[in-house]
């Protein structure tokens, strides 16, 4: 009986934990903003590839998962885990490692998402070539 209780004290903490990893309470909306659910690629600058594309962001492993891909580039496939180690920062947004490629390996690279509104957030970092990348990503509803 103790080792249940125990169980669930664990998986309790774990989800707690791993919510508040993609939740965060102050940022630019003014309002608690959860990363949780479906994201849609509306620009990607320079590379312009995967625009149409879906991720979808599961609270409890802290990750973004390629749902639906909308043409082809970098070598990512379907159901590729395209956002991980999902963290809130102290700024209101969150910080990641962004699959940048997956054509010799898995290539991820660290990259911040920043809340625009409740509906939109901007993604910064580098892609495989170490130039800089601006995603906006659209909350699909």
């Amino acid at each position: 009986m103790k080792f249940l209780q125990l169980l669930a004290v664990i998986i309790i903490g774990f989800n707690l934990v791993s919510c508040e990893a993609i939740q965060k309470a102050t940022n630019t909306t003014g309002s608690t903003f959860s990363l949780t659910g479906k994201w849609k690629l509306a620009s990607n600058s320079p590379e312009n590839v995967l625009v149409g594309s879906v991720v979808t962001v599961t609270p409890v492993l802290s990750e973004g998962r390629l749902s639906t891909m909308n043409g082809t580039g970098n070598c990512l496939r379907q159901s590729d885990v395209v956002w991980k180690s999902i963290a809130a920062d102290n700024a209101g947004g969150f910080t990641i490692s962004n699959l940048v490629s997956g054509c010799n390996g898995l290539n991820f690279q660290p990259a911040n998402i920043y809340v625009i509104n409740t509906d939109e957030v901007r993604l910064t970092g580098k892609n495989a070539n170490g130039q800089d990348i601006t995603q906006v990503w659209q909350r699909v509803k």
